[in-house]
């Protein structure tokens, strides 16, 4: 498509600087190894019909590529992140604080960068009243007054709150009645978050650079073993089938509640952040519990990225016989799960 836009440059196939006219053309970049289709913008000189590559418009189309790729896998575009931002009315500080990533991650996502699953997941939560409602009741004590004053007045600004969303506001934690009721998906222990904090502690003060899709694994294989070995979980977790293996069903809550415990901090390492033990609770859990954590860590810290670990889960039938989204069941998976853990580390 033509536009009356131009643009000053330099024609190297001219060899003259040209008003060049700006078009828009459907082209593919590959992003994160995908070819993706976007609306770029092309400037084309006058004279020889060519493109012209000009580092003033390539900035733009890199953006909207990114934006592309977003829209495609359901992540909220560079935008989307800013005008989110803006109407909580909140600094690129505080807004992370509020949803808990580290200081640089906001801009980060404001400036172009593609968000992960994990911090996509808290940024659609955090659009929706329910969702602040439920990451204001975990993180209420980590923010300050104006912070906490710009998220309700978000949630007001939106829908009146019913049903789990107000118990949220209430600062009541989310215990459906799968976590709260023993049966075969919690590892016939009810939700514990006492014990979930003492577990993760130890994992993240045993396990080689926990980020927090390793923790996912770390602790699947942890409440499968003990249920292997004594009948029940150690946590009362809940797992799912996700597309890169079990994870904790609300992982994304429960990490939130155990930062706001000040249990746990988030570290920014590379592109990922990594799970900081802050404490060691006493009391909690039993000798037979920290020697099955130890040897659930040694396990986790027989591979070397977290993406191994995930493969890994990818062939137990814990994961295979689950539909995407649906709960594992303890009691058919988690024999196999001990038997993969010993086959291993060579036992």
């Amino acid at each position: 498509m033509n536009s009356d836009k131009t643009l000053n440059t330099y024609c190297p196939e001219c060899d003259r600087e040209v008003d060049a006219r700006l078009e828009h053309r459907t082209e593919t970049l590959p992003v994160k190894g995908e070819p993706t289709s976007y609306d770029a913008e092309v400037a084309v000189c006058p004279c020889c019909g060519k493109a012209i590559g000009d580092s003033r418009i390539e900035e733009g189309n890199l953006r909207r590529a990114y934006s592309a790729y977003c829209a495609a896998h359901g992540l909220m575009a560079p935008d989307e992140v800013k005008e989110l931002r803006n109407s909580y009315g909140l600094s690129l500080r505080e807004f992370s604080k509020f949803l808990g990533f580290g200081e640089q991650t906001i801009a980060r996502y404001e400036s172009g960068a593609i968000p992960d699953d994990s911090h996509n997941t808290m940024l659609r939560l955090a659009s929706s009243a329910e969702g602040a409602a439920s990451l204001l009741s975990v993180r209420e004590s980590q923010l300050s007054e104006r912070t906490a004053s710009a998220v309700r007045r978000f949630i007001k600004s939106k829908a009146p709150l019913t049903g789990l969303a107000a118990a949220f506001a209430a600062h009541q934690w989310p215990t459906p009645k799968m976590m709260m009721e023993p049966n075969c998906f919690n590892g016939f222990r009810p939700f514990d978050i006492e014990r979930v904090t003492a577990v993760v502690c130890e994992l993240a003060s045993r396990c080689k650079d926990l980020y927090k899709t390793k923790l996912q694994k770390a602790i699947f294989f942890t409440d499968f073993l003990c249920y292997a070995r004594t009948g029940r979980s150690m946590t009362g977790l809940v797992y799912a089938h996700a597309d890169y293996g079990p994870v904790m069903d609300g992982k994304d809550l429960v990490i939130a509640a155990l930062q706001s415990r000040g249990a746990i901090e988030l570290s920014q390492k590379g592109w990922g952040e990594v799970v900081v033990p802050k404490c060691s609770p006493t009391g909690v859990l039993g000798d037979a519990d920290i020697q099955l954590i130890a040897e659930a860590s040694a396990f986790v810290n027989s591979f070397e990225i977290a993406k191994e670990i995930s493969s890994f889960s990818h062939g137990l039938n814990a994961w295979k016989s689950a539909e995407s989204g649906q709960p594992i069941d303890y009691t058919s998976n988690a024999e196999q799960v001990e038997v993969a853990i010993r086959r291993r580390m060579g036992r």
